[in-house]
């Protein structure tokens, strides 16, 4: 399943009162979101999240530990971050799930099946998710034991480039990753057995790449810098593209006078152009910005229109926003 559907999909088994005591397990590579989608739909749901890292606790951490009642017999102790208001509602989140040893994998049977563990009943209004990597993504992952597995719903979970388009638009990502990647798809999530203990581009080490983009380092540093984040490959083809970048039609004269500013004709600087126009643009410089769109491929219009309504649906106040929408009614449907 797409990453970008995940959130959705958590929010609608949460609604179900029966799929919300089923668990849900979320399995894909590092790096792509799976864990900021639980957060999401959270706050889409307005309920709070109990964040536990399997691969960091023992066994007694989730049981709890023993001790002697009044009556001289043994009271189990469950631990304090579990949920005892009856009428709360939440997310019990268990991330990590894979990188637990098997027997903290085994402690959790019985809360994932029977959302209880001893005495203790998780409330009615709590959902179990869990998340982990695939152990063909060289991490440090145990096989899940065949019990646990079969207590789940298992969601294969995968990432596109529309989905972290998507969701980078409404962060500030830079509109040179969103070009670059636009145009070098392939570097979205590039990890292979050729690159293993080297870094490597990810969705969520391109959100880190950004953040040093704002910085404004010497090209020397950011070099260093971008290596450290996205891997030397990744990071040695966004410097080449940067390149490209410094030659892109600039966008204020874009903004003041559309007609009089060339549209590029490599595909690679028309991508630039999209990305930068929908960083920027709003219900004040819709009208010019939309007149040199249209003046590219339709499908250029679409994407930069879309990921600036996306980022600031103010947009839609603008006078030839209605024009735009006429012409690309399909734009904000998923596949």
């Amino acid at each position: 399943m797409r990453i970008g559907k995940i959130s959705d999909t958590i929010v609608s088994l949460y609604n179900n009162d029966a799929t919300r005591k089923r668990a849900v397990f979320l399995r894909g590579p590092s790096g792509i979101g799976k864990s900021q989608t639980v957060w999401q739909a959270a706050q889409a749901l307005g309920i709070e999240v109990i964040d536990l890292r399997l691969s960091q606790m023992d066994p007694v951490d989730l049981r709890g530990v023993p001790s002697v009642s009044d009556d001289n017999t043994t009271v189990w102790n469950t631990p304090s971050f579990f949920p005892r208001d009856p009428k709360s509602s939440g997310v019990l989140f268990m991330d990590e799930v894979t990188s637990a040893p098997p027997a903290i994998q085994a402690a959790a049977y019985q809360l994932v099946l029977d959302r209880a563990l001893g005495d203790y009943k998780l409330p009615d209004g709590w959902m179990i998710v869990a998340a982990g990597n695939r152990q063909s993504d060289r991490g440090v992952t145990f096989t899940m034991a065949a019990p646990l597995m079969n207590r789940f719903t298992v969601l294969d979970v995968d990432t596109t480039l529309d989905d972290w388009r998507d969701h980078a638009f409404t962060v500030g990502v830079r509109p040179e990753i969103a070009a670059f990647l636009s145009d070098r798809a392939d570097f979205l999530h590039k990890y292979t057995s050729d690159n293993y203990g080297e870094q490597f581009p990810s969705p969520r080490s391109w959100l880190a790449a950004s953040d040093i983009l704002n910085m404004e380092l010497p090209e020397s540093t950011r070099i260093e810098m971008l290596n450290g984040v996205v891997g030397r490959e990744a990071a040695g083809a966004f410097e080449t593209f940067l390149r490209i970048w410094d030659v892109v039609p600039r966008l204020d004269l874009i903004f003041e006078n559309p007609d009089a500013v060339a549209v590029p004709e490599q595909m690679n600087v028309r991508y630039c152009v999209a990305m930068g126009l929908a960083a920027r643009m709003d219900k004040k410089t819709f009208n010019n910005a939309y007149a040199y769109l249209k003046r590219m491929p339709k499908e250029f219009q679409t994407l930069c229109v879309k990921l600036a309504y996306q980022r600031d649906p103010s947009i839609a106040q603008a006078t030839q926003f209605s024009d735009w929408a006429e012409n690309n009614r399909d734009a904000f449907k998923r596949g």
